[in-house]
């Protein structure tokens, strides 16, 4: 089996130090924290990232740092959406399938030319899709109702001005806002930019996270445990997340001897790192020196969750640098994951929602929940229902078949067989987005 080997750098706190020098937070922590709470701490504590130029073709998935400004109008021309024939709408009022309307055919426009052409009364243009209107056009009849004859074209159905035309600035106007501050950039994003003429844009730098593990009983992935030792997965579970969340995750290995392993790998995280996740060291045990450790360099703001399956969380600050303290269970860690510590990633980018959607289902069992609890409870999808997971702790095979969390809020028994539910369903899981105040979407976010 292999060796567990210290794989960290040891750092340099001053030991003497206190808490109120530490710090800039000084407050009673939370005890028995909702879930509520703990999101809205955590981005109180969120640290800002730096603001960095990028070009668009490297900037996907990066959150913007100020907002995107159109320069020119879009598309700059009026064009056509339609093969066709460039026509003034009042020329072809009267026209029926009956009693066409003959204009004079003078010429066509191709692609990538502007016309220097001037379209007269009773006069008109081929055209293609994407082809720029000649001046004095201000509409397009669609090849299927018109029939060319040589020197005239035959009008079968009338147009109003602006059938089948985009205006010159129906794309954006040039001064308009294209994407506001705090939207992420998706691939389609930065092919719109490109169409716009825009190639470098200001975004938030992606924040490096930090990420430790702690427990006498873990070794290396890559080991072969002997009796009563589990192999380490949370480092690679929270890395994976955070990539995918758009942060840059920094693994410093894992503890074995206790605070002070837990504090020289605390130490050289804290001056690395944007913000620190703790693995293990978490629960109600003798071992689990987390909170101790943050305390004596910073703040602890939040200790303990008032949530069912029961999970111990601890929120703290060192250097203005948030610090987070999950549990050792891998199913408990991707829950305040999701939950939790996406809104602290979020926040850090500037962003304003998460990306979780909530959809509805059937329970296909009974949920069953104490009403003094709020309870979030993994879940199987399957064809509209949703069942119930075992929540055994150290079950690691938990995490694959986790399609989904069921919230019961307190107060509420639980939830029965047959009973409608809303989920959050995690096989849909996405980075999260900017909702435009004018657009409308029927799935929630959590």
């Amino acid at each position: 089996m292999q060796n567990k080997k210290h794989i960290y750098l040891s750092g340099t706190f001053n030991q003497t130090q206190n808490t109120t020098q530490n710090s800039s937070f000084d407050t009673v922590p939370i005890c028995s924290a909702s879930i509520e709470d703990a999101v809205n701490l955590i981005r109180q504590i969120a640290p800002d990232t730096q603001i960095e130029t990028r070009y668009i073709d490297e900037a996907d998935g990066y959150t913007l740092g100020a907002p995107v400004f159109c320069r020119y109008d879009i598309p700059g021309f009026d064009r056509s959406t339609k093969d066709g024939f460039a026509v003034r709408a009042e020329d072809t009022k009267d026209a029926t399938p009956e009693n066409p309307i003959r204009l004079t055919f003078s010429g066509s426009i191709k692609n990538g030319y502007s016309p220097s052409h001037i379209l007269t009364k009773g006069s008109c243009m081929g055209i293609t899709t994407g082809g720029a209107l000649p001046n004095g056009s201000d509409a397009v009849v669609m090849l299927e109702y018109a029939c060319f004859k040589e020197t005239y074209v035959e009008i079968y159905c009338p147009v109003v001005p602006g059938d089948n035309v985009i205006r010159k600035d129906e794309d954006a106007k040039a001064g308009e806002i294209i994407f506001p501050e705090g939207k992420i950039l998706r691939p389609q994003d930065i092919g719109v930019l490109a169409g716009f003429g825009i190639c470098t844009v200001q975004v938030r730098a992606m924040p490096v996270i930090g990420i430790l593990s702690t427990g006498p009983e873990l070794v290396p992935a890559d080991g072969r445990p002997k009796r009563g030792e589990v192999r380490e997965t949370n480092s690679y579970l929270i890395s994976a997340l955070c990539r995918k969340l758009g942060a840059l995750p920094k693994r410093y290995g894992i503890a074995w001897e206790g605070m002070a392993d837990l504090s020289n790998m605390l130490c050289t995280a804290v001056s690395e790192c944007d913000a620190i996740i703790i693995s293990g060291g978490s629960a109600h045990d003798e071992r689990d020196r987390t909170a101790e450790v943050i305390s004596h360099y910073g703040s602890i703001l939040l200790s303990g969750m008032s949530i069912s399956p029961r999970k111990k969380m601890v929120i703290g600050a060192i250097r203005g640098k948030p610090i987070i303290g999950l549990p050792g269970h891998p199913a408990s860690v991707y829950l305040l994951l999701l939950l939790v510590v996406s809104n602290l990633i979020q926040a850090m980018k500037g962003s304003v929602t998460q990306g979780l959607l909530k959809e509805h289902a059937i329970a296909g069992d009974d949920m069953k929940a104490h009403p003094d609890r709020e309870y979030h409870i993994p879940v199987r999808i399957d064809n509209g229902y949703v069942f119930s997971l075992s929540r055994k702790a150290g079950l690691v095979s938990l995490l694959t078949h986790c399609d989904g969390i069921v919230h019961i809020p307190q107060g509420s028994r639980g939830v029965k067989k047959g009973e409608q539910v809303e989920v959050m369903d995690l096989t849909m899981i996405r980075s999260p987005f900017h909702i435009h105040p004018h657009d409308q979407y029927d799935a929630k976010l959590y």
